[in-house]
């Protein structure tokens, strides 16, 4: 089965063929990689730049340069343990691997751990979004649900292998290059299948749960030497908030235009079947009264409608595939943004109750005064120890504050960009193709009404045939 996936570099777009083949995943050749890609991946994507300017100016260049590849989506296992596996071929010249390509099967729930990993460890990098799960259980590797995930599956394995920073994390190393065996016991049971979601919404409801837990307590207790989020991203927040709000009920009216224009497509159809059945009845008719007995242009009616049909379906397909999926791609991409904040968020927080428990260990300090030797003089000692611990981790923190910020820079200005980039090539495609659309219903229209139009201008009864 070979399928077509367009994909975005710069704003244009280029076409890439995928091809899947009935596999056998036991086989040892089958996981052999092959040559490297000699036009390069075939997903394209942009990533931020810029990273490399924070390097030393004398830091000899790293030639880490990663193309990762997403295919032949095969089934595994029987049952209740039946799931689908993907084939991630990877090819590096980065001297941290010790062969320069290779290839692993992997399934959807390895995918989401490397991205909780990559999302954990890249602190201020928008982590791409892994393609949405879906309520229907999905195990036919030809069917087209499979296809989409693994299409998406390969975009973001795309943006990772380009990204200055992911591509270099341990995380992804270890998600490439871990046998299946060695692999199989990273990813607990109970975070694959059909368990997982259920198991992953629990954990959402306890870490919520904890995290108002301590946002309590940090109020209660404020630190003098307290960290504050700076104005502008707390604006820059607030701004992709309420984009994405913005671009959700843009993807809501979409929709309702494209099912209005499948609903529209129906309804000629159904009107040409009736129109295509008084046609019949009328040539029944002349042909059991006389030959030149006078008729309904029936026929010519429905060659109208049935002419209005294929624009109609044009304008309808090109709506979601110009429109809709890129309205999707910058929605998802701001949930990503997103959680990038969420991460700094949770720095600030972690920051700040660690400089209150600091605060509080000094206070109790000061009233202990000098204690004698002895039980006192240990408690005293072993709280001096406790504060010293917590400064260097306060320090740590900091410093992983200022590189997530470093970070970030980085990102809002390609999350920017790209969202002009798409939005606009989107919104420029979309007009270009109901515009198209518009021309030929109207060509259509002119190309019907002509002899009647020339028709009308003589007495009615030449509405007789």
């Amino acid at each position: 089965m070979t399928t077509e996936a367009a994909v975005v570099e710069n704003g244009e777009t280029a076409t890439a063929t995928t091809t899947h083949a009935v596999v056998d995943p036991q086989r040892a050749d089958w996981l052999t990689p092959g040559p490297k890609p000699a036009n390069g991946p075939s997903v394209i994507v942009t990533v931020p730049s810029g990273y490399d300017a924070d390097e030393e100016e004398n830091a000899p260049k790293r030639d880490d340069e990663m193309i990762i590849e997403v295919g032949d989506p095969h089934r595994v296992g029987d049952g209740l343990s039946k799931h689908i596996e993907y084939k991630v071929t990877y090819w590096t010249e980065n001297p941290g691997y010790s062969t320069t390509c290779g290839c692993v099967t992997r399934r959807y729930s390895d995918f989401e751990w490397l991205a909780k990993a990559l999302g954990a460890n890249c602190d201020g990098v928008i982590i791409p979004l892994l393609p949405t799960k879906t309520l229907l259980h999905m195990d036919d590797p030809s069917s087209k649900g499979i296809e989409k995930r693994r299409s998406g599956l390969a975009f973001f394995m795309a943006r990772v292998a380009k990204h200055p920073l992911m591509r270099q994390s341990v995380d992804l190393k270890d998600f490439l290059t871990q046998d299946s065996k060695t692999w199989s016991s990273r990813v607990p049971w109970y975070e694959r299948g059909v368990l997982s979601d259920s198991v992953s919404s629990v954990t959402s409801w306890l870490s919520t749960m904890n995290t108002t837990d301590m946002s309590a307590s940090l109020t209660s207790s404020v630190a003098v030497d307290s960290m504050r989020e700076k104005q502008q991203y707390i604006d820059t927040i607030d701004y992709v908030n309420k984009l994405k709000i913005r671009i959700d009920k843009l993807i809501s009216a979409a929709k309702a235009l494209k099912k209005h224009g499948v609903h529209t497509v129906k309804v000629y159809e159904d009107f040409n079947a009736c129109l295509e059945m008084l046609a019949g009845q009328e040539d029944k008719a002349r042909n059991a009264f006389s030959s030149n007995s006078k008729g309904v242009w029936w026929n010519r009616m429905r060659d109208l409608f049935v002419s209005l049909v294929p624009p109609q379906r044009e304008a309808s397909d090109a709506m979601h595939s110009e429109f809709i999926e890129p309205l999707e791609e910058m929605s998802c991409l701001c949930s990503a943004a997103l959680a990038a904040f969420e991460v700094r968020k949770r720095i600030i927080d972690h920051y700040n109750g660690v400089a209150s428990s600091i605060e509080r260990i000094e206070a109790k300090l000061s009233t202990m005064g000098v204690p004698e030797p002895g039980p006192k003089r240990e408690e005293k000692q072993k709280h001096e120890l406790t504060a010293s611990d917590l400064r260097i981790e306060r320090t740590m923190t900091h410093e992983r504050y200022e590189r997530c910020c470093s970070n970030m820079e980085h990102e809002l200005v390609w999350f920017h960009a790209e969202l002009a980039t798409v939005l606009g090539k989107a919104l420029k495609a979309h007009v270009a193709a109901q515009g198209a659309a518009a021309g030929k219903f109207s060509r259509v229209q002119d190309a019907h009404f002509a002899e009647i139009k020339s028709a009308m201008s003589s007495k009615p009864v030449v509405f007789n045939a």
